[in-house]
């Protein structure tokens, strides 16, 4: 019987088999995603994409908390301010349900 190391005995534990390499979605609507830095607390938001813009979405409830351009322009880092502060503040409302 051969020994598998701990690295083979995740990926049996994952994949089935003891060499395949997991594949973890990381991108597309479903995925949370966290606005962090600084002294603002975290918000967290689902990403998709709508034409040339990509909308910000509650994990929770779906709601809409604000948008911004797929290329990513030069307005993007603002846009992403203020999705972050609307995302904080819908997360705030939860709490309170």
């Amino acid at each position: 019987m051969i020994e598998l190391t701990a690295v083979q005995k995740i990926r049996l534990a994952i994949t089935g088999h003891p060499n395949r390499e997991p594949e973890f979605q990381h991108e597309g609507p479903t995925i949370t995603r966290w606005i962090t830095g600084g002294p603002q607390p975290t918000a967290y938001v689902m990403f998709q994409k709508q034409g040339d813009q990509i909308i910000a979405h509650c994990p929770q409830c779906g709601e809409e908390l604000g948008q911004f351009n797929a290329n990513y322009g030069e307005n993007t880092c603002q846009e992403l301010g203020k999705i972050r502060t609307n995302g904080i503040k819908h997360q705030q409302q939860h709490e309170n349900e």
